[in-house]
């Protein structure tokens, strides 16, 4: 499903695409991803300054895979914002919430499109990519070594508010203990 729906996406809303990737790939909120501005993102040393809920400024790396999606953004206005109402690098009077609201509706359609229900939505593809990752790095790594590097990935500040996170969307589930019950 999900590479239909990025196919669906590239093909009808180019930029909506891309803001899913930022979910997606950074594993930013859809709210995070609406304030990026020009200035905010350093293509060179592939950095990523995101105003997030718990901190002013997080920096983040820029991952290749979404680098190569990024707008060449030379000598655009450094205030401009990545994401506007009529497709990227632009200017947009609006509350970042109703930028969410924006987005939010254009997936809606998508999501008709598919006949996906109200169980998905952009904050999805986070919980999605989050665990796809976590599961990715416990092919080779303990619980505890995987949370560890996925913290410094998603952002998250405490092992205790990941591993809820993980618990939440039954990212991992034990082996059968049938035998220890006999």
């Amino acid at each position: 499903m999900e590479q239909k729906l990025y196919s669906y996406l590239q093909s009808t809303d180019p930029s909506l695409y891309l803001f899913v990737q930022f979910i997606s790939y950074n594993f930013l909120r859809p709210i995070e991803v609406c304030r990026l501005r020009v200035e905010d993102i350093d293509v060179k040393d592939k950095k990523l300054y995101v105003k997030t809920k718990n901190q002013p400024i997080k920096t983040k790396i820029i991952p290749d895979i979404l680098l190569q999606q990024l707008p060449d953004m030379e000598g655009v206005d450094p205030k401009a914002f990545l994401f506007t109402k009529n497709g990227l690098l632009g200017s947009w009077k609006a509350q970042a919430s109703h930028k969410r609201g924006e987005f939010t509706g254009r997936f809606r359609k998508v999501k008709d499109y598919f006949g996906l229900d109200d169980r998905y939505g952009l904050y999805s593809f986070r919980h999605t990519f989050i665990t796809k990752l976590y599961r990715k790095i416990r092919e080779t790594k303990t619980p505890f070594e995987a949370k560890s590097q996925l913290m410094l990935i998603t952002g998250h500040t405490k092992m205790e508010t990941l591993s809820h996170y993980l618990r939440d969307i039954d990212v991992e589930l034990p082996e059968d203990y049938s035998s220890l019950l006999q």
